[in-house]
């Protein structure tokens, strides 16, 4: 009992000092440490929820502004009233740190949460039936690292601990390339499967969001499958959230990418009933057409065997999509890449309406994409769409700030690439709707900048593909530039 009033009494001295320190320093330095879900007592975790709203609302807490925003709200009685705000203030000791206060109420949490934590996973593997024990233990191993991460955030770490953990990070980035029979090249990554991407890129790298922004019909889907396609083809899963595209549709891209076929080519042949995977039968007309039939075959075998995984049902909302990733990541540990198509199609958990709105969705859009990243430990690439700016200059090559609806998308992202195809706009068919977008030429082979703008840990530039339409590749025309993205 006494260990308890100690914890509650820890509690209003924090936010005792949050009220009466004028400066905001110090509940800045809370904020950042704790969160109302540290605070035991009920009461407490109200009031310091409350006081950090009003902090997001630009208004200063004080115990006056305080009660009123407790009386708006209708919790002012649920807190004790007046009677407790004073209990606070006659209980307080204002002699300690507020840091001091802080670090004994997140202690204390994290060991409450930790118990709580091993106790549940332990009810669960002896009371419930476990159907897939890879998932159990990955989801159990999950819920403890969320502990261990809170535990080391706001706090510092030592360059001489970070010593050790960048050797033994070496150390195993060596082993892992080995193991992938990959040759230490300076790609610290996933590589991405194009050499010139590598140069700018160094890989695709574990807890990194990346952004691939296009105009509506440049191909930017297109471009996104062939690089999972890529990491995929080496052996390393990878996982595609498609909020636009059935999953039906995005096999046949694979496949038209694993044959060589084009999808009017293996829509032309004569199928028959009995066919599977394993046996396409086909009624051909000559050997030209019996050839063709098997390299759709050996497309389809080189399809069935890729560690490709499709969701084109993740529900529009951030909290479905982060949900899926993760039951995903637990059935899959070893993931290695993430695609979600397209930012513009998701929404947060709630939405008001009008611009301002929109762009603050975004900003948290964005936010959980970087978090989801981050936890996961698994790089996330998200495709978005451009704003019309782009058809408003003369020069209609993309810039960052042509990020539709938030520039927070921007200053999350770890490397942002451009798509920009000069015929798009030569023909005047930019299409708002990718659906509804009529094909711009009728050559079937056209030229893509992609300018890698942004990039965090590395240079920027561009590098030239050539993009078949028709069988919905891209091949590189041109090494990478550095240093000059020129777009």
């Amino acid at each position: 009992m006494e260990d308890s009033d100690n914890k509650i009494l820890n509690e209003m001295n924090i936010i005792y000092d949050i009220l009466m320190d004028s400066s905001g320093d110090d509940l800045l330095s809370v904020s950042n440490d704790l969160t109302p879900d540290d605070f035991i007592d009920p009461r407490n975790r109200i009031i310091f929820k409350t006081i950090l709203d009003m902090f997001n609302k630009d208004i200063k807490p004080d115990i006056a502004t305080l009660t009123s925003e407790l009386k708006n709200l209708q919790l002012f009685d649920e807190i004790g009233g007046l009677d407790y705000l004073n209990q606070i203030f006659q209980s307080s000791l204002g002699v300690s740190s507020v840091q001091g206060y802080v670090k004994q109420v997140k202690d204390k949490s994290l060991i409450t949460h930790f118990i709580d934590t091993l106790k549940r996973i332990t009810d669960e593997a002896v009371n419930k039936p476990i159907d897939n024990i890879s998932e159990f233990i990955g989801t159990s191993e999950t819920e403890i690292l969320k502990i261990t991460r809170s535990r080391r955030a706001g706090f510092y770490v030592g360059a001489g601990e970070l010593s050790d953990d960048l050797v033994t990070n070496l150390v195993k980035q060596t082993k892992d390339f080995k193991e992938n029979g990959v040759k230490p090249n300076g790609v610290t990554g996933v590589p991405t499967g194009y050499n010139e991407m590598d140069q700018l890129t160094k890989g695709w790298h574990k807890g990194d969001m990346v952004v691939i922004g296009a105009r509506p019909s440049v191909g930017k889907t297109a471009f996104a499958i062939q690089l999972l396609y890529k990491v995929a083809k080496r052996g390393t899963p990878v996982l595609f959230f498609s909020l636009e595209m059935s999953s039906l549709s995005i096999a046949m891209r694979l496949l038209e990418m694993t044959s060589g076929l084009s999808s009017d080519e293996i829509n032309s042949f004569d199928f028959l009933e009995k066919s599977t995977k394993e046996h396409i039968l086909v009624n051909t007309k000559s050997a030209s057409e019996a050839a063709e039939v098997a390299k759709l075959q050996r497309g389809m075998d080189e399809l069935a065997a890729l560690p490709f995984y499709i969701n084109d049902n993740p529900g529009s909302r951030m909290i479905d999509i982060s949900v899926n990733c993760q039951k995903i990541k637990n059935s899959i540990p070893k993931l290695g890449l993430i695609a979600i198509d397209y930012l513009g199609l998701i929404t947060s958990q709630a939405r008001k309406g009008g611009q301002d709105s929109r762009q603050q969705e975004v900003a948290d859009i964005s936010r959980q994409i970087k978090q989801l990243a981050r936890t996961l430990e698994v790089p996330v690439i998200a495709l978005s769409q451009l704003s019309r700016d782009t058809e408003k200059r003369q020069d209609h090559a993309p810039q960052l700030s042509d990020l539709r609806d938030s520039g927070a998308i921007e200053q999350d992202a770890d490397m942002i690439f451009m798509l920009y195809r000069e015929d798009y706009y030569s023909k005047g068919n930019e299409k708002e709707d990718e659906a509804s977008a009529v094909t711009e030429s009728n050559n079937p082979i056209s030229q893509v900048r992609i300018s890698l703008l942004k990039n965090r840990n590395g240079a920027i530039g561009y590098i030239d593909f050539i993009f078949d339409k028709e069988h919905c590749t891209f091949n590189v025309a041109t090494q990478a530039h550095e240093d000059e993205a020129g777009i």
